[in-house]
């Protein structure tokens, strides 16, 4: 879009403290850090029968820098009419996707600025998706994942900026609306539209920051650990939809029991057009239309996306690099759902489909979990970043024990919830809980590509009575630090040893009870990797 037109559109000076001075980052999310911090999005849209709509964003801007005189902030498509401070008109600038606003004189660090935006715009399919369902009604959803948020809202849309958000929607009346927070009011406005008001006290990213009209079935499901659960569908598809959602209850139970209480005022679970299988929108998880059409399982769906709520909407990945602190996650906490119901066995064969995904991946194309190589932050996701990133926590789990590991965990997620967190974090988390270095784990399970591959060949030396191994590690590069176990078996006896690899190849000498007749490598699914096991 060009720049804004009117006499009262001029050069926009902004200051040069604008933007916060970095070192250079050797990574792909060069999302310019700017010097503000929105606190509060306070958003009203008035919706008229096609949709199109006038909306007004007060943005509560918190200055980082001393002279800062202008902002810049991320609106792409709708058009702007109007930029004021406590009613006293600014000059802005709109184009390319950016709207610079000059706010008339240097201001200091630390001044809270309300900046109200007046703008008018349509649907354009990517942050704003109307149309019609499967069943021919009219729908409108938001769909911000990862940066359609700048689509409908002037923001500064990126995961690093954290705010909370209320929402005033003004529709037909027929239709329902939800969004993240509790529900403050709906009223009539007397002219066959209705005013529904949604308030989110929590801060969360402005990916989370959406809402959703429709003709609703509405069903309370009860609450888990006080958390009112709702599920908000359509009328055709509402008792498939019951279904599918019977154990969100036994999900967040869960979760709270391993981590913390549920981070939001709600639960909502939504029927909607996202283009994704579902999106874990803070205390409103939206799920494509199509979820609920059939019996296909979902409870899979439904862990992951319940997982989101702790990991990535309460503890955010500060930058879109760091996605696997919410993808990962989520993924390792559905397995975790698994094993609490299934019980060890359980969890292994999620994991053993894991790590299938990242086998197969990896051979097509390798990646790394934390891969600088990827601008993308939707070309982010991949078997690295949600399986791989799964195991990488599998793995530290086996390494540091479950009372380490979990405890680090929960400190990991109070010292951040609310707020973002990075890789580092993370580490730094688990190093003070365990006591120890972790640095090389992550550096070669996180940042390098490809898996470790393992040739395994063993003997048994009758004379000695012990087990000569020998483990080559035939991958490309340097040889990683890994621990393997193995597994001894003849007849029902079962004798386990674990090997300390750091070596290239190395060979091991281990006293038996028995001779054994076959050997398992990692018998109990611990360490991702490639093995071809061969006897002499």
């Amino acid at each position: 879009m060009g720049a804004a037109s009117g006499a009262r559109v001029v050069g926009v000076a902004l200051a040069a403290s604008l933007l916060i001075a970095a070192a250079p980052r050797a990574a792909a999310d060069a999302y310019p850090r700017p010097a503000l911090d929105v606190l509060h999005y306070d958003v009203s849209l008035s919706f008229v029968p096609s949709f199109s709509y006038e909306g007004r964003a007060r943005l509560d801007v918190r200055l980082l820098a001393d002279g800062v005189a202008g902002l810049t902030l991320d609106l792409d498509g709708p058009q702007v009419d109007r930029v004021s401070v406590h009613g006293e008109r600014l000059a802005f600038r709109h184009e390319a996707g950016r709207l610079a606003i000059d706010l008339g004189r240097p201001m200091s660090r630390g001044e809270i600025v309300p900046v109200l935006v007046e703008y008018h715009g349509r649907p354009d399919g990517k942050g704003l998706r109307g149309g019609t369902n499967a069943h021919g009604h009219p729908i409108l959803f938001a769909d911000n994942w990862p940066e359609n948020a700048r689509r409908w809202i002037p923001s500064v849309d990126h995961p690093s900026d954290k705010a909370t958000v209320d929402f005033a929607v003004s529709a037909e009346d027929r239709y329902d609306v939800v969004a993240p927070g509790r529900l403050v009011e709906t009223r009539s406005l007397h002219d066959g539209r209705r005013e529904t008001r949604w308030s989110e006290a929590v801060p969360i990213p402005t990916y989370c920051m959406v809402i959703g009209l429709a003709e609703f079935q509405v069903t309370q499901m009860g609450a888990a650990d006080g958390v009112p659960i709702s599920a908000w569908v359509f009328p055709e598809d509402a008792s498939v939809a019951a279904r599918k959602l019977r154990r969100s209850a036994l999900v967040l139970e869960r979760f709270s029991d391993l981590v913390a209480p549920f981070p939001f005022e709600k639960l909502a679970h939504v029927q909607s057009s996202t283009a994704w299988g579902a999106t874990e929108y803070a205390s409103a998880v939206f799920y494509s239309e199509r979820q609920f059409h059939g019996e296909s399982a979902a409870d899979g769906v439904v862990a992951h996306e319940l997982a989101h709520q702790w990991w990535g909407d309460s503890v955010t990945p500060a930058d879109w690099d760091d996605v696997w602190l919410s993808e990962g996650f989520a993924t390792y906490f559905h397995g975790l759902f698994v094993e609490g119901l299934g019980g060890s066995d359980a969890l292994r064969e999620h994991m053993a489909r894991a790590a299938a995904t990242v086998k197969e991946a990896s051979a097509k194309r390798p990646g790394a979990v934390v891969d600088a190589s990827v601008a993308e932050p939707a070309a982010k996701l991949s078997a690295f970043t949600y399986q791989k990133g799964a195991w990488v926590l599998h793995m530290l789990r086996r390494k540091l024990g479950d009372e380490t590991f979990f405890r680090a965990l929960r400190r990991y997620y109070a010292a951040h919830a609310g707020s973002t967190a990075t890789t580092e974090d993370l580490r730094h988390a688990l190093e003070a809980a365990s006591g120890q270095d972790l640095a090389a784990f992550f550096r070669q399970w996180l940042h390098r590509q490809g898996l470790p591959e393992l040739r395994v060949a063993w003997r048994w030396d009758e004379g000695a009575r012990l087990a000569v191994v020998d483990v080559a590690q035939v991958q490309g590069g340097e040889p990683y630090e890994l621990e393997l176990d193995l597994a001894f078996r003849a007849g029902d006896r079962d004798e386990r040893r674990t090997l300390a690899l750091r070596q290239g190849e190395e060979s091991s000498r281990l006293p038996l009870p028995f001779a054994p007749e076959a050997v398992e490598v990692d018998p109990d699914g611990w360490l991702l990797h490639v093995a071809t096991v061969l006897s002499r």
